[in-house]
């Protein structure tokens, strides 16, 4: 897109480096946190803090985009709203606060908004959503929808207009792999440190009993991210980016902090006692080495070394949730199987316009006849569990029967393209230098992000993930990173 504004900010004054921001973007928000906590969960403590960040920001408007992946990505962060005033909440300021950055400084720098083609298709399937109140019977949910998905398309708008330059891409991409690291180590003070406890508005830090799945009880950590199959989606999502920040360098701390991240990240995948996330680390490992930014001997040896020592650090209950044929036929395989065969009558029903936002769970007690319809009934009739909680268990699925194939094909369409974009700027700098120069970082780049939304795309399958801010983040950054590669404005 053609610009007449120079980088960020304007030129002539000092470009913080890419990775200092960040450092500095999230110890000013873990600070802010640690400040709450010690006040008792009162938010005046870090009123001076947040000041000093706001003017900060009207100097650097990259430094917003640090702010909110972590409060987006991370909700006990994000989530806490003082006097149950969700506009005062962290994330939903931290957006606020880089809107009105991003409007300010592109109207002083005549910047032109990020466009990609698969915005397009992002675009029709806003349309479906925005029609949800007309299109499905569901008025007041499809009310509720426009406000919850306005809230995810925010992220994705920010990050593709705010890191439109070679060193915004890099805190983004930072920023991510930072957030992942700090939800692992979350993930890892709920399994060693039970004692902790702090909770914002019914999202906490402490890992969920689960005493159902096995014989015996486990306990499965969240990561502050609210639920555990959703923190092991995003650290399988994120843990490609690892790679990339190793293999982009040739500095010994980085790598070194890459390859400590990764195993964080990774451990915490672990203890969530989730199997659908090895199916996405799966793919994204078979585009790696497709695309050989893997080798087969290391990663054969890595895998035969954590294999042996497996009986040292796998925590007792991960294989047979995984792997036992006891647990797929007692366990949720079979709750699942229910599931799924209600969403495809659900689809069968009503297959082009969908059943509305948040109908599977009411439809489901209305039709079902089993057991579990009966106990969802209950849940909902008591206020323990409401009834749009209980969704499809696949995005594919879950997508289709609130939005119909109206939704669910142009939505379909936007996660092709976004890989196809990554490809275009792969094959368009693999002959521009060496992999060590920018070109070869952009194409490292370009192969990570598309194994981090093929990891996602397979989570999908076993998780109603559309919702996950991480995704829309990710988006965002494909977009800011094709204009940073194509466009004069953003070199």
């Amino acid at each position: 897109m053609a610009s007449r504004g120079p980088d960020l900010p304007a030129a002539g004054a000092r470009r913080p480096d890419g990775a200092v921001l960040a450092a500095w973007s999230l110890a000013a928000t873990l600070l802010a946190a640690l400040l709450t906590v010690a006040g008792g969960g009162q938010p005046a403590l870090v009123l001076v803090l947040v000041l000093l960040f706001v003017a900060w920001s009207l100097q650097e408007p990259l430094v917003t985009l640090p702010l909110i992946i972590v409060t987006q990505v991370i909700w006990l962060f994000g989530s806490f709203a003082p006097g149950g005033v969700s506009l005062l909440a962290p994330s939903k300021l931290a957006l606020l606060l880089a809107l009105a950055v991003w409007i300010v400084w592109a109207w002083r720098q005549r910047v032109l908004p990020t466009w990609a083609p698969h915005m397009g298709a992002l675009a029709a399937f806003a349309a479906v959503v925005v029609m949800g109140p007309v299109l499905t019977p569901a008025f007041e949910d499809s009310i509720t929808g426009i406000g919850k998905y306005a809230v995810m398309f925010l992220p994705y708008l920010l990050v593709a207009n705010l890191a439109i330059h070679r060193r915004g891409v890099e805190l983004v991409v930072r920023s991510l792999v930072l957030t992942a690291t700090v939800a692992a180590l979350l993930a890892l003070v709920e399994r060693f440190l039970p004692g902790v406890r702090l909770e914002f508005d019914g999202v906490g830090l402490g890992a969920h009993i689960d005493d159902q799945s096995l014989g015996t009880a486990i306990k499965r950590v969240t990561g502050g991210i609210g639920d555990a199959n959703w923190f092991s989606y995003t650290m399988a999502t994120l843990l490609p980016l690892t790679l990339y920040l190793y293999r982009s360098t040739t500095h010994g701390w980085m790598r070194a902090a890459a390859v400590a991240a990764a195993l964080l990240q990774f451990a915490g995948l672990v203890l969530s006692y989730t199997r659908t996330p090895l199916l996405g680390l799966a793919g994204a490992l078979l585009l790696l080495l497709w695309t050989r930014r893997v080798a087969v001997l290391p990663l054969v040896a890595v895998g035969v070394v954590g294999l042996v020592s497996a009986p040292l650090w796998l925590p007792a209950g991960v294989v047979e949730r995984v792997l036992s044929t006891k647990y797929v036929a007692e366990g949720s395989t079979p709750v699942r199987r229910e599931i799924f065969q209600m969403a495809i009558e659900l689809v069968r029903d009503k297959p082009l316009l969908g059943h509305g936002y948040q109908q599977y769970g009411p439809q489901f007690i209305e039709r079902s006849r089993t057991e579990m319809g009966w106990e969802w009934d209950r849940r909902d009739r008591t206020g323990e569990e409401p009834a749009h909680l209980l969704r499809a268990h696949n995005l594919y699925l879950d997508v289709w029967v609130q939005h119909g194939l109206l939704g669910l094909i142009p939505l379909l369409l936007m996660y092709a393209w976004l890989l196809r974009e990554l490809w275009q700027v792969a094959q368009a700098r693999a002959s521009t230098g060496p992999p060590a120069g920018p070109g070869g970082r952009d194409v490292e780049l370009a192969l990570a992000l598309m194994a981090c939304l093929v990891s996602f795309y397979l989570c999908g399958l076993g998780g109603h993930s559309q919702e996950l801010k991480v995704f829309w983040i990710l988006a965002g950054l494909v977009a800011a990173f094709r204009r940073s590669v194509f466009s004069a404005d953003g070199r």
